[in-house]
């Protein structure tokens, strides 16, 4: 479903997604002539959102919503308010797939590793002065890292064709589960 599409560098808000209430929600209160705050929250909600956006794309997930606000909100510390959290629960129930879910937990989980791997210290002793982190454990999280990311981007290629089976089909209907041989 393309409820928001980018053209010329900007959020393009299509007449289905005004259909949906918490998206016309915030297009309604923004009484500027050329909807100029709607844009803006609303492409907030795209580029912090949507499973195409570079933004949450990249490698760590915890960021995007903080480098989109700092880039389109124009303030880093931007808290979005209630209308803005409905309208992005909305926009990840409206997109999400099985597999755009197992993608999200497993950008986290990468996210999770890379934060155990760049805080490890070897020389970091408990109170009976035995190491905290065994070399083994680094070692061997260091040896998983390859075939995670492999797997990591089998599960994108899977999103990505599932993105790219909805959008073709007519109309933007949904396929029916009888639909595949």
């Amino acid at each position: 479903m393309n409820l928001f599409d980018l053209k010329d560098r900007k959020v393009i808000v299509s007449t289905e997604a005004l259909l949906i209430p918490e998206f016309k929600e915030l297009w309604s209160r923004d009484k500027t002539k050329d909807k100029e705050k709607a844009i803006k929250e609303l492409s907030y909600i795209y580029f912090s959102t949507d499973f195409k956006s570079p933004y949450v794309q990249s490698a760590d997930i915890g960021l995007a919503a903080k480098v989109v606000a700092k880039d389109f909100m124009k303030d880093p510390k931007y808290k979005p308010d209630k209308s803005i959290e409905e309208a992005i629960d909305k926009y990840i129930e409206l997109q999400e797939t099985p597999s755009m879910r197992l993608l999200k937990a497993s950008l986290k989980t990468i996210s999770n590793l890379t934060n155990y791997l760049e805080t490890v210290n070897l020389h970091e002793r408990d109170k009976n002065d035995r190491p905290i982190y065994k070399p083994n454990d680094v070692t061997s999280a260091l040896k998983a890292i390859g075939p995670v990311i492999e797997s990591l981007n089998k599960v994108k290629e899977q999103v990505e064709r599932e993105v790219a089976q909805l959008a073709t089909l007519r109309g933007q209907r949904i396929k029916g589960n009888r639909e595949d041989p």
